[in-house]
């Protein structure tokens, strides 16, 4: 038996005859079965691969303890109703609640550097519970012996917390990299907006409009890398 199980396949090719994917449902009562008594199954990749009537007798018998599953949902606009890989899944979420966690697959919709970004987060995350038994972004109770390091997130997705902004100031290169990129910006925004002279400002841009999109996007990517691209939460 295993203690996790964790599945990443697509959905195979179509079954004419049963008018279902080829790997739909392979996750079923009889793979269930074969796991130790309180498991955890995580799935995000696709709804479908797990039979939604397994996993209810799986976790009513306490076979499995935990499920996550991250699953495109979509509802009509005009009815409500909602249909997608993670319909069959709502019911469930009511009648075990905490012991069932679903995602709505966000991460299709984001764009590809926080992708990557968050695949080297949860990299070192694993690495931080293995050799220092620290974790970060604790789901449920904190094993004994192991310590919090509270939440993050990637750069651009949630907020900006005190944490981040408190970690991102120990660094002196960045701090002298963003004070002197946001002069210039200053700079040469500033004599943009002294004079009302279109002919002045139109000097203005032929002399400094380079060094102010080149800062200007420099003071983004300062940013953006330093995970400080969002709403501030308290």
């Amino acid at each position: 038996g295993a203690d996790f199980i964790s599945f990443h396949t697509g959905l195979g090719a179509p079954n004419p005859e049963s008018g279902k994917f080829e790997n739909e449902g392979m996750i079923d009562e009889s793979v269930l079965d074969g796991l130790n008594e309180g498991a955890v199954l995580i799935n995000y990749d696709r709804g479908e691969l797990v039979d939604a009537q397994a996993l209810d007798k799986a976790l009513a018998s306490g076979k499995v303890r935990y499920a996550a599953i991250d699953a495109d949902i979509f509802k009509n606009p005009t009815t409500g109703e909602i249909t997608g890989p993670m319909a069959p899944y709502l019911d469930l979420e009511k009648k075990y609640s905490g012991k069932l966690e679903l995602l709505p697959h966000a991460a299709a919709d984001t764009e590809h550097v926080s992708r990557v970004e968050g695949a080297k987060q949860a990299v070192d995350q694993i690495l931080s519970v293995i050799q220092f038994k620290t974790t970060i972004n604790l789901k449920g109770d904190l094993p004994e012996g192991y310590t919090d390091d509270g939440a993050t997130t990637v750069s651009g997705v949630g907020k900006v917390t005190p944490k981040r902004l408190s970690e991102s100031v120990t660094d002196d290169e960045f701090l002298e990299n963003m004070r002197q990129t946001a002069e210039v910006i200053t700079a040469i925004w500033g004599a943009l907006a002294s004079t009302p002279n279109p002919e002045r400002r139109a000097e203005l841009i032929e002399r400094y409009g380079s060094k102010l999109i080149l800062a200007s996007n420099t003071y983004a990517s300062l940013i953006e890398g330093a995970g400080l691209k969002g709403p501030y939460s308290e």
